[in-house]
């Protein structure tokens, strides 16, 4: 089934055509281009999706003012900093794909699942970022003491399975930050205000219902981390904004139900960054880190950054936006 029509424009013409082969597996009619004047007149008012180059960030903002259904997926070979400012002044740019070089696709797996996540309503399990036969544990601490016995727990685990030091330490450091986040920020009561952010140093204990899920897990390849709150309180600003300021040397907004010094914590441990948010239900913070990238390799990579929102998500051609 298709489910709607995607716009390319690549101007490697051996890197456009494996962008079609991919983006049509995942379900979308491909329209193809190398030429930047070709595109205004391809995009369509049903149009799902127009992606690009980075460097094509002016043609698709002025794309998108004449087209209000339309979402604009960006990847790019250098650092995503710049394109984090145009993020957060466009909703619909939300999915910002690194890629290993100008002659290269983004990630295979990335754009599949990208483009599966933009037609359904609900994430997918954390095992679709792993190959079978993968191992891994969740934990849901309820109290501070439960949450370092966690943090615990997930460095031992990075140890046994033959990371080396850096690595044990910057995941103990990010599962810290993101149970924080969702231990103390997220949480909210009946009057809507936040319970235990005006202090992230006091004892808590959480409701069994209140508890996050953390899952760690990996292959081999590659080690994802997951945190899970009942909140629903992240929001696209605290993404985007967050991770701006952070890059920029800038304070770190803390009172944001779930940003704060994690969502910089996690673009410095991972390749990939997905956010998947039900307002009010549920956000969904998930890390990858690929095990087979040296440092430096690792510190000049491009990387991604996806927020997903349910409300955001768009039906299959025929239906209705979310």
């Amino acid at each position: 089934m298709v489910k709607g029509q995607a716009v390319v424009l690549e101007r490697n013409r051996l890197v456009n055509r494996r962008l079609v082969r991919l983006l049509s597996c995942a379900g979308l009619e491909v329209v193809a281009l190398e030429e930047p004047e070709k595109v205004a007149a391809e995009v369509k008012e049903d149009t799902a999706l127009l992606c690009c180059d980075g460097f094509d960030v002016d043609l698709a903002l002025q794309i998108l003012k004449t087209r209000p259904r339309v979402r604009a997926w960006l990847w790019t070979a250098e650092p995503i900093d710049r394109l984090l400012e145009y993020s957060l002044e466009e909703p619909r740019i939300s999915n910002l794909f690194g890629r290993p070089s100008f002659d290269a696709t983004p990630r295979e797996w990335e754009l599949l699942w990208a483009a599966r996540r933009l037609f359904s309503g609900d994430p997918p399990p954390l095992a679709v970022h792993l190959n079978w036969g993968f191992t891994g544990f969740q934990e849901q601490p309820r109290t501070s003491e439960a949450r370092d016995r966690t943090v615990h727990v997930v460095q031992e685990f990075v140890e046994r399975i033959g990371c080396p030091k850096r690595v044990v330490d910057t995941f103990g450091e990010l599962a810290h930050e993101l149970l924080m986040n969702a231990m103390y920020d997220a949480p909210v009561g009946p009057d809507g205000k936040p319970k235990f952010a005006h202090d992230r140093k006091s004892r808590i204990e959480l409701a069994p219902e209140e508890a996050p899920t953390l899952r760690l897990a990996s292959d081999g390849v590659t080690l994802a981390i997951q945190v899970v709150d009942p909140f629903g309180r992240l929001a696209r600003r605290h993404v985007f904004g967050g991770l701006l300021r952070g890059l920029k040397g800038g304070e770190m907004d803390l009172g944001g139900g779930g940003a704060g010094l994690g969502m910089l914590k996690i673009y410095q441990s991972t390749c990939v960054m997905l956010f998947d948010v039900t307002p009010g239900r549920r956000t969904e913070v998930t890390g990858l880190f690929n095990l087979d990238l040296n440092l430096r390799e690792f510190r000049t990579l491009a990387k991604s950054v996806h927020f997903f929102q349910n409300n955001m998500t768009i039906a299959a051609r025929g239906g209705a936006r979310t």
